[in-house]
């Protein structure tokens, strides 16, 4: 879910359980952390933003 507050300074530390809404029952809660935009230790923002291959990339390219 998106945190309260989207422009974060620091990693900001929240809990994060489920609730069924049938009965209330919630799950075991665990630790989850927000990251600011500019804070990508992994490259995950490069990932999502890298080209998937395409069909013809798939092959070698022919030796004249």
């Amino acid at each position: 879910p998106p945190y309260q507050h989207l422009e974060l300074a620091e990693p900001v530390e929240v809990e994060v359980f489920l609730q069924r809404l049938t009965d209330s029952v919630c799950s075991e809660s665990f630790r989850f952390t927000y990251l600011p935009k500019d804070h990508d230790p992994y490259g995950i923002e490069a990932k999502r933003r890298k080209k998937p291959p395409g069909y013809m990339d798939h092959f070698a390219p022919l030796s004249a």
